[in-house]
């Protein structure tokens, strides 16, 4: 059977590349004290070039609820970046108009907007020409954004664009571009904010450097996922030596395989209880 990279590492080894929801934190936090299990591990990637640092892929949320927690130590799976594929989630508006989203980005300092059609816009930022845009109304009307003259800086741009229509909206994710197929499945949404997609050099360098991604726009797809471990905060909380949890580790896998509670699925999985 084959079976993910699991593996228990220092806490302070792990580096977010995104900042984290604290709207998801909270309840993250309230469910690991209620149930006392880790249920699903964060997904980690090793910095390379001889660093002892691992990037968070997938899980800041949950990285950030162990912190509070004071867990000395967390279980992760480690995958190869090399192996993962990165794409992008873009940003679907409700409960917010066009016209108000239109006026609370005006307000950002250094941002550019410009008016084109939807094909212009896809250009311009799969060319890094723009920042990202926004796709609105039925009329195929968008808003182009630029600004930054590094990847560093229109990182920092996104932020102070996603805080600032996070204050008045709610924000679903999504994977299209185009508002009239988002609406099929958001039939409220007034707009669409698109993002670029990120090189996995790109993560990892932004996360050296202390600066973090917008939460919720990577989205990293893994050729094996572990889900569902459960496994006891006692034994992370405790402090007896990391050697000595991974041993744990390692003979509570054992027992799982040997009493047939590990199961891999081939095909896509649609899970109804997250």
């Amino acid at each position: 059977m084959q079976l993910p990279d699991l593996r228990i590492l220092p806490l302070d080894l792990l580096v977010p590349h995104e900042r984290t929801d604290p709207r998801r934190v909270n309840p993250l936090l309230a469910r690991i004290r209620e149930e006392d299990v880790l249920r699903n591990p964060p997904i980690v990637a090793p910095f390379g070039n001889g660093e002892h640092l691992f990037v968070v892929l997938d899980g800041a949320n949950r990285v950030t609820a162990l912190r509070m927690l004071g867990v000395p130590h967390v279980l992760v799976q480690v995958v190869d970046y090399a192996q993962v594929q990165l794409f992008v989630w873009h940003h679907a508006i409700t409960q917010c108009s066009v016209e108000e989203l239109r006026d609370q980005i005006h307000n950002i300092p250094r941002l550019r907007i410009y008016e084109g059609d939807l094909t212009g816009a896809r250009a311009a930022l799969a060319r890094r020409e723009a920042l990202a845009f926004i796709s609105c109304d039925h009329t195929h009307k968008t808003y182009i954004l630029c600004g930054g003259s590094d990847v560093r800086e229109r990182t920092e741009l996104l932020n102070q664009l996603v805080d600032t229509y996070e204050g008045c909206a709610k924000v679903q994710r999504t994977t299209s571009d185009n508002l009239s197929e988002v609406r099929q499945s958001f039939p409220d949404a007034s707009a669409v904010v698109v993002f670029p997609r990120y090189e996995p050099a790109e993560i990892i360098d932004l996360a050296r450097t202390g600066v973090r991604l917008p939460a919720g726009i990577t989205r990293h797809v893994l050729p094996l996922r572990a889900l569902r471990l459960n496994y006891p905060m006692a034994v992370l909380c405790s402090d007896i030596p990391l050697a000595q949890k991974q041993g744990h580790l390692s003979e509570w896998i054992h027992d799982c395989i040997l009493n047939r509670r590990v199961r891999t699925y081939a095909e896509p999985t649609v899970l109804f209880d997250e």
